[in-house]
């Protein structure tokens, strides 16, 4: 596994807050709404994005060399051996991670479009919309960065739904309805934007956020209307469409004789 030096991980998460902004636990149905058996799988959910929430946590604090079993572990409250009940390796606990950020990624997209009014850029004004919440958006960079982070230095391929979640997308702004290149260059800019906050590389700030937001919705809004059909076109149209009876009954047509008697 490729090994970081305490300089390359401390500016990985610099200035990152320490405090626990994790996602809530997803609970499954009480027994009382649900069932015995499904109160049973709601316990045992509530405990595997505990471990994962720990798992998190312990990459924020300590970087990517600090996460181990026996660390996840302790910070979740849990034995050894009660986490490899759910995560039987490191491996496992990463892939999990990943899976469970690329998740509520797509899941916060697909609640975004539900939101944002239809048109051309919709994919595009949809990820532009996560930028005006900017607690929100730190709060995902570091569960993303924890979880991307950590699945690079255990195995790249542990990374694979990220990838999946990215290829939605990517189709999703090539059918948006905008000029090549604009849709490319918004996802661009906000993984841009997610590398300055995670690596420090720049303070991103609110104001920051609002004007690189404001640029791309000026963009999108100049984009170019689809003109309609020349009227020209839409009679050529009908009349390459028309059914034999007809162009039988317009060649019959005085004027067809006209026409004819004139050649």
């Amino acid at each position: 596994m490729p090994r970081l030096t305490p300089t390359v991980r401390t500016v990985l998460f610099y200035d990152m807050d320490q405090s626990s902004q994790h996602h809530p636990a997803v609970h499954a149905p009480s027994a009382r709404d649900a069932g015995k058996d499904a109160g049973k799988d709601a316990g045992k959910e509530t405990v595997k994005d505990r471990v994962l929430d720990a798992a998190e946590t312990v990459v924020i604090r300590h970087g990517i060399n600090g996460l181990t079993l026996e660390a996840a572990a302790a910070q979740a409250g849990l034995s050894k051996g009660g986490l490899l009940h759910h995560y039987p390796s490191k491996d496992r606990l990463v892939e999990a991670m990943v899976e469970r950020c690329a998740q509520h990624w797509l899941a916060a997209v697909h609640g975004a479009l539900e939101r944002t009014p239809e048109g051309p850029g919709r994919t595009a004004r949809a990820l532009l919309s996560h930028l005006t919440d900017t607690q929100a958006w730190t709060a995902q960079c570091q569960q993303s960065s924890s979880a991307v982070f950590s699945a690079l230095a255990q195995d790249p391929r542990l990374i694979e739904p990220i990838r999946r979640v990215y290829t939605e997308l990517r189709q999703r702004l090539d059918n948006d309805g905008l000029a090549p290149g604009v849709g490319e260059a918004v996802i661009a800019a906000m993984d841009g934007l997610w590398l300055y906050r995670v690596l420090g590389l720049t303070p991103v700030d609110r104001a920051f956020l609002d004007r690189v937001r404001r640029v791309f919705e000026g963009l999108i809004a100049a984009q170019p209307r689809a003109a309609p059909a020349p009227r020209g076109t839409r009679g050529q149209r009908s009349a390459a469409h028309a059914t034999p009876r007809a162009r039988t009954k317009a060649a019959g047509s005085p004027a067809a004789g006209h026409r004819g008697a004139n050649a």
